[in-house]
């Protein structure tokens, strides 16, 4: 082969994996689980890595996840390369700064954003990510923690439990299965208790990480968030 047809496929190869589309960051409350969870649902649905970020917080409390994410914005518009969404995945369980990181995003959102238009999506999950796990098991509205304990640790030692036995957070190979073999159904399942809850006028149980999925899959068909997909999901 000769150094001008060689030089020819290096371009063509470079070319081909440039990625020119619309950049998302996904900022977790865990450090585990859902960035395990969300690094596979990647990975599924074939997406640039260009095209999305996931990192976990630097803090547990949704506050915490917010104001990581404020900074992500000002620092990537600092370099040039904004994001045009952060999408900030937490749950409300036990965290008192749960109301006030929901209110936090609300004001950023509205505030006049002059340098860079990024938004901040929260995809909450009542009592907790789990709730979204087992979504790829059943529907539920079941409320979590009225006896007293944890809503999030009560729903992992009964209902999740009774589909997973020996169900640990961390496992990223059970991440992998569960998202080839029932992500549709977590889908579908999650999307009917979420409207349940909206009719009920409240949150407890629901998730909205069915609609992150629904961003997600956009993204890789359009590369661009259509005029449709501008806002966060709703």
């Amino acid at each position: 082969m000769s150094r001008r047809n060689r030089s020819t496929n290096v371009e063509k190869r470079n070319t081909k994996t440039r990625y020119t589309g619309d950049t998302v960051l996904i900022i977790c409350e865990g450090t585990q689980t859902e960035p395990n969870y969300l690094i596979e649902l990647k990975d599924f649905l074939s997406l640039d890595n260009a095209a999305i970020h996931i990192v976990p917080s630097q803090g547990s409390a949704p506050n915490s996840v917010v104001k990581h994410a404020k900074e992500a914005i000002k620092d990537a518009c600092n370099k040039g390369n904004p994001y045009t969404k952060v999408y900030c995945v937490i749950d409300k369980d036990q965290h008192q700064s749960y109301t006030s990181a929901l209110q936090t995003i609300k004001d950023f959102n509205e505030s006049s954003r002059k340098k860079c238009d990024t938004i901040i999506c929260p995809i909450t999950s009542v009592p907790c990510f789990e709730y979204w796990i087992l979504m790829h098991f059943c529907q539920t509205t079941q409320s979590f923690g009225t006896s007293g304990h944890s809503p999030c640790g009560q729903l992992i030692s009964t209902s999740l439990r009774t589909h997973v036995n020996g169900y640990t957070k961390a496992d990223r190979e059970f991440a992998k299965k569960l998202i080839a073999e029932k992500l549709e159904d977590a889908r579908e399942n999650s999307a009917v208790t979420y409207k349940a809850a909206q009719s009920a006028s409240t949150d407890d149980p629901s998730t909205k990480m069915h609609l992150l999925v629904d961003e997600l899959e956009h993204l890789k068909q359009h590369k661009h968030f259509q005029d449709d997909r501008k806002g966060c999901p709703q």
